[in-house]
Parts: C-alpha cells; structure tokens; sequence
C-alpha cells in the first residue's frame, strides 16, 4: 500500500542561458562527411537511416526538418547547411554552436550501433575524431554510462548535453485533487502510457514494444490498482515516470488532462496521434508522431518512431547498465 503525505510539490524549472564561446562555424567539406555518417550509406561503417529515420535522426533533437523524399544526402548536408548558419537560437539550443554539438553527440549515440558489425562503432569513432581533429574536437566514449560527450582535445568538457547551459528555479505547489505519494520516487526507466483504452490494443502493444526494446518499464493506468479512486493512480503512474506517451487520437479529454499533469511536473512528453487536427491548438508548437492506426505496417512503424524518440531522450541508456 501506497502511503501518502499532504505536502507541495517543488519542481525545479530550467531556463536557458547563452552560450558564452564564441562560435567556430563547421567548414562546408567538414558538412558533407557529417551528413554522409548520417546517412549511412556503404561503405561507411555508420548505421544506415532510411527517410523516416532521418527525420527522426533530426526531429528527435528538436530540429525542424522532414525528409520528404529529396535525394538523402543532399538534403542531409543542406539541413547541416542550414543549422550551422543560422544566427541566434536554433531549435531548443542556444545557438548554432550547441545545435552542431548535440547532432554531432547524436551521430555517435551508441544505441544505434547495437545491431551492426562488430567493431563498427570503434571505426565510426575513429573517422568521426578524424574530420573533427581540425577543430580541436574529439568524442570520447564512456563505456560504463554507455554515452559518448563531445570534448576539447585540451580535454574540456563542450558537450550540450543536448541542451544550453541552464540556471534553475524552483517552483513549489500544493495539489487538491490528488495526493503525493510518499516514499515513491520517479524512475528513469518508466514510461507512463496515456491513451483511450477501447479500440487501441494494438497501438498500445506497439508502444510497450517500442519500451521493450529500449530497455524500458512501461506503464498504463489499468496496469496498476493502488488506490481508490483512478486519478490517484494515474497522477501516481505520472509522477513515478521520467517519459510519458500520449495518445490525442480522438481527442480524448482524460489524456489531454493527464498530458497537462505530466507537463507541470516536468516529464517528457512523447505526443502521438493519427491526425494532427485532433492535437490541442495550445499544443501544437510540440512535435508530435503521426501514424496509421489500421494496419499492421502503420503500427510497425510507430513502434520504431517511438523507439527512436525514447532513445534520444534516454541518451541511448543500455538495458541493465546504471540508471
């Protein structure tokens, strides 16, 4: 049994902060290797991405480009192209610089070396510190965390971490409706489903393979019976979370209600839907992943978007290894 202590809730707010460096652009050659590593093709080492994987390669680090069918490579170098050019905050990072730094991070992920030749990852090191020599720049990897950091040749750390240099505030609530849960706390390897429940097995299968196969626990709110009344279970299934799927499919009022629970408490929030039209007009400036419900191809492929989105997130954590 669950016990609960009637308490705030302080949730610490992050808010970006400039970069202070000044900004060496990437030369233009340097680019083109960069978007040939991304895309993969032989007889690189580097993991092959398809079109949908490239936009997930992107949209994944909250950079704005979908591949829509142009030739692979060339839109890659210019989507390269236009990230390093352009002035001010790119995306969710402070500038050009940071947005440069977390794709490079990315291309190297170790997650996406899992299911090609052995030895590849360290090729796809090597060549990868090779084009980055002439900017002082290496990416080391940490086999226990099983993350790989951006650094200085002179050893300093320059990795983003994904996002910009950030200060912190705290803001502290009290909620009325439900309770905290006392003693319980969040879990880096949960994943809190929130969908309709009639109808959607097979979507709801496809998510908790996509966890699955991210070396993740996962969650829906008919999975639990903690307490007597449901909302307590499902703001206790939030709360326990880091990441948070949410289905807007039909536009149903109880997820969009649990979306705004896991926001407030400031949890990654995957959206997902079958259109667009049915995610919230307030939401719409948060990407979201569209898919066909009614076929087993459309299904197929939101387990592997989600898989690829979980993986950014969680920064490619090995099953079994330090959470």
């Amino acid at each position: 049994m669950v016990r609960y202590r009637t308490q705030s809730i302080s949730i610490t707010c992050r808010v970006s902060q400039q970069l202070s460096s000044e900004f060496m652009q990437i030369r233009s050659a340097t680019l083109e290797k960069l978007a040939s590593f991304i895309c993969g093709d032989d007889p690189l080492p580097f993991p092959y991405r398809s079109s949908s994987k490239l936009t997930a390669f992107f949209t994944g680090l909250d950079l704005d480009y979908i591949h829509r069918g142009e030739t692979r490579n060339t839109w890659t170098r210019e989507s390269l192209i236009d990230v390093n050019r352009k002035p001010g905050p790119v995306g969710g990072y402070a500038s050009s610089q940071a947005a440069m730094y977390a794709v490079i991070e990315e291309i190297m992920n170790p997650s996406f070396y899992e299911q090609v030749d052995d030895g590849a990852f360290e090729q796809c090191l090597e060549l990868m510190n090779k084009t980055l020599r002439p900017y002082q720049l290496e990416v080391v990897f940490d086999d226990q965390a099983w993350t790989t950091s951006l650094v200085s040749m002179d050893g300093k750390f320059v990795s983003t971490a994904h996002r910009s240099p950030e200060k912190a505030t705290k803001i502290t609530f009290s909620p009325r409706v439900f309770e905290v849960p006392d003693g319980v706390e969040p879990r880096k390897n949960l994943v809190a489903i929130m969908m309709p429940f009639g109808g959607f097995d097979g979507v709801h299968k496809a998510i908790k393979s996509a966890c699955e196969k991210a070396g993740l626990d996962s969650k829906r709110a008919d999975d639990i019976w903690d307490n007597s009344t449901i909302l307590q279970d499902i703001f206790d299934l939030i709360y326990s979370a880091e990441i948070v799927v949410s289905d807007f499919t039909n536009r149903n009022p109880n997820v969009m209600y649990e979306t705004g629970v896991a926001h407030t408490l400031g949890k990654h929030v995957i959206p997902i839907t079958q259109t667009l039209e049915h995610i919230p007009s307030n939401l719409h400036g948060h990407r979201s992943l569209l898919y066909v419900g009614a076929n087993s191809q459309g299904l197929q492929q939101l387990e592997s978007d989600i898989y690829e989105r979980l993986v950014t997130i969680t920064k490619g954590r090995k099953l079994g290894s330090p959470r």
